[in-house]
This record gives C-alpha cells, structure tokens and sequence, in this order.
C-alpha cells in the first residue's frame, strides 16, 4: 500500500503565505493555516467516497493546518475500516488555500446485515448501527472489532426500551449459500426444531408433507430462512407435482415443544388453485430435430400440470442430443403463467453446444487375433456423431453374444476433445488368456447396427 505523509519543509516552500514586516524590524513568520478548498479520496473499493471525506472531519472552507490533517488520518484509523491511510495536501491551484488527497486501503469485506429474533422494531435496530459508525451505511464489516461495537449499540437501543441485561451475538451468517450476511440475535445456540406441524393444506395430505419435511428439518437449528429454504426445495416440489404452482407460505410461527427441548414449528400453507399446461414452444434444436425432440419431450395437456412430468421430459430431450453427439447439450424452460385460465405455457430454449464425433478406437487386452475380431465387430464409427452410451453398450453386446471364451471384466473410456471436438474410446478386456480365448464366430464378425440403448 501506498501510504505518503509529506511532511516539513519540502511541503511549506509550496503552500500559500504570507509575509509581514514590522518597520525596521524582522520579517514575521510564513502563514501555515489556509482554506480548505478540496478533499478527494482514492484507494476505495467498497466504502462510497462521500462518506470517507465525512469521516475526516475536515470542512470545506474551513481554516486548516497541517495537525487538522493528521487528526482527519487518525479518525479514518479509529473507524477500523482501513488498514492504512495517507495522505498529501498542497495548494490548491488559485493558490488561496489547500487541496488534500486521502488515499485508503480498505480493511475488510461488507456485508449486509439483518436482525432475528431481537425484541424491537428493525428499524429502530438499523438506525443502531448506523449511529455506531455511519461510515459504512448498509454494508458493514465484520471483524470482531467492529462486530462488538454493533452490539454493544443495538444492546443499548434495547435496553432504551426496557429490554436491560439482553446479550446480543453478531456473526457472518452462510446458511444461504452464496448469500452471506452478518446476522445479529440473541445471544446463546438457536433451539432445534423438534417438530413441524402444517396448516392450511388440503390438496396435499399432511402425512406427505410430513415426511418430505421432516427428513431435512428436524434436528436443524431454527431459523426462519433456513425453513423456508427447504420448503421451497421439498414442499414447493411436491406441490407442483399436482398443479399448484402459486402455493405459498405466508407464514412460520414457533413455540416451545412441551415434552422436549426445542421448537414445535407451524407452517401456514396458501396452496392458490391448479394450474393447466398450456402451450409448449422448443427454440434452439439442431437442424431436423424439432420433431423428435417435441415426441421425445411427450408433454401431456391435463387440467394439471405436472412439474416432475416436465422435468422427466426435458431430461428425455438433453439425453436425446447428447446421444446425437451434442454432449454438452442443456436448456431452460421460462413459464408464462396466465391467471385468467389457471394456464401455464413453456417456451424451453435449448443450447445444444457443439457436435462431437467418433474419434480414435484403442483396444486393451487382446492379442492379435481377436483384437482385428473385435474392430471389425465395432465397425466405422470413426467420424459419426458420437453417442456416449454406445461403448459400454457395445460391450454388453459382445458378453451378451459370447464372442469371448472365458471374458473377465471390461469397461471403457473415454477422452473428450475439446478444440477438436471429438471423442476417442478405449476399451479394456479382462480375465481371458491367449490359450482361454477362442476365434471369434463368423456371424458375429459382421458390423450391426448400433445396439437399442434409446
């Protein structure tokens, strides 16, 4: 980090002054206090540069000297925000007063925040932490440090309200994965859920529910977010399964569990109506394959849409492209829902990928008698869409026709290509010596069409 004082005499030769004479006497001494004309700040990441210039205390047009800076260096330092602060003032260029450069090397990562579980409104806990250190705004660094000094500010707000002697944590929350945030609560480990109960479904029995729930929920420490992500991940599922695309959970309450410790958690389910499929549009497909994938996807219009159906399909159509060579094939299905009809139309935009072809054939363990057998049997597959379930397929076929006396294990591989788009196979036999193995039969020599693995 770049950290400049600029200090004495090289500095004071360059700012403004003025000088008085006394007659007949020596001259007065150089003017060291001027204006403040300009505070820039460079270094800054995450922290806007408006807020670290407030942070400095240093006001425009204000008379400064050379301790004010230092003051300011020395504030920015105390917010712990920073790992080093420097900075360079010089006259300003009417030559009237002085310009000033912070530069900053932040500390630490921002977070956001939230509260849970804490006995006053969000609002009045946000303003809290603002005041502790209103540097940061909504994001906020989470070192210890500066996590202490938001609790002991949101303790203070609670106790303003009566809520004396509350212990309050503050740590980095990474229940959601990808979506980390400081999380402020009350002190001490977070009860377990004992039991989930649901209220207000009637399409879905509570067993089912029950049992996709449970699996996942009890025995987890509670939290609110951590519930609803496996409602959204097990319940929403099963809803959707029957046509209930718009199911909700408006809310969540808790109790303690009366004959064990922990929590007795209520769901309230809104299921909303059924839901129809509508239209079903495929974009994307490669050249003469529209048809096909569309039969291949068989998606059935009921009055109720099935989004295991749905998705059973789609894995049936990429499964269909990969085994026409496009090996990277995937997609994604939008829905256009239509509450007027209870409709749900699927626009599905496929991305195939490239095409790769057969490539090389090797083959392991055979001498030189059968191995010829063997790669007449495989046939010309050298520059034909690759399809990644024929080898094993075309193993099976061998062992399943007994081409091969005494045939141990086999398997293949496989090395993908990448710039040139091709796939080469190995295939690897076992467990028959030279002496074990016989010729293979003449009707088998003949290269068949690809074996059925559709």
């Amino acid at each position: 980090m770049w950290l400049v004082l600029i200090l004495g005499g090289a500095l004071f030769a360059q700012t403004p002054k003025t000088e008085t004479r006394r007659p007949g006497g020596p001259a007065a001494p150089a003017r060291t206090e001027f204006p403040l004309e300009l505070v820039r700040v460079t270094g800054n990441r995450q922290i806007p540069a408006e807020r670290i210039s407030a942070a400095t205390g240093l006001t425009i047009g204000k008379t400064v000297r050379k301790a004010d800076f230092d003051a300011a260096r020395q504030r920015l330092l105390a917010t712990g925000a920073f790992e080093n602060v420097g900075y360079e003032y010089k006259p300003s260029a009417d030559a009237k007063g002085y310009d000033v450069v912070f530069e900053v090397a932040e500390a630490h990562e921002l977070f956001p925040f939230r509260f849970e579980d804490l006995p006053a409104p969000e609002a009045k806990l946000r303003e809290a932490v603002h005041q502790a250190e209103p540097l940061f705004g909504d994001r906020i660094p989470a070192s210890a440090p500066m996590l202490s000094r938001y609790v002991k500010a949101i303790e203070t707000a609670l106790a303003a309200d009566g809520n004396t002697d509350f212990q309050v944590s503050g740590k980095v929350n990474a229940e959601a994965p990808g979506d980390l945030a400081v999380l402020f609560r009350p002190a001490g480990a977070r009860p377990n859920v004992a039991e989930v109960r649901f209220a207000g479904n009637k399409a879905v029995p509570t067993t089912l529910l029950l049992r996709t729930i449970n699996e996942v929920a009890i025995g987890i420490p509670y939290t609110e977010a951590a519930i609803r992500q496996r409602l959204e991940a097990g319940i929403r599922r099963v809803y959707e399964a029957r046509g209930y695309i718009r199911v909700s959970f408006p809310a969540i309450t808790t109790e303690k569990a009366a004959k064990v410790d922990g929590l007795i958690v209520t769901v309230t389910v809104d299921e909303g109506a059924v839901y129809g499929l509508g239209a079903v549009r495929f974009t994307g497909a490669p050249a003469g394959e529209a048809a096909g994938i569309e039969r291949t996807a068989d998606f059935k219009k009921t009055d109720a849409v099935n989004f295991d159906e749905i998705d059973a399909g789609l894995e049936r159509v990429y499964k269909r492209l990969r085994g026409t060579g496009y090996l990277h094939a995937t997609g994604k299905a939008a829905r256009n829902i239509h509450e007027d009809t209870h409709t749900v139309d699927l626009a599905v935009a496929l991305d195939p990928g490239p095409r790769f072809l057969f490539g090389k054939l090797d083959i392991q363990g055979l001498d030189i008698i059968t191995e010829p057998a063997i790669r007449k049997m495989w046939g010309s597959m050298e520059g034909k869409p690759f399809n990644p379930e024929f080898p094993d397929a075309f193993l099976a076929r061998v062992r399943d026709e007994g081409i091969l006396d005494n045939l141990g294990k086999t398997r293949s591989e496989t090395h993908v290509d990448e710039t040139a788009k091709t796939v080469d196979v190995t295939l690897f036999f076992g467990g028959a010596g030279p002496q074990e193995k016989k010729r293979p039969r003449e009707q088998a020599l003949a290269p068949g069409p690809p074996p059925d693995i559709w």
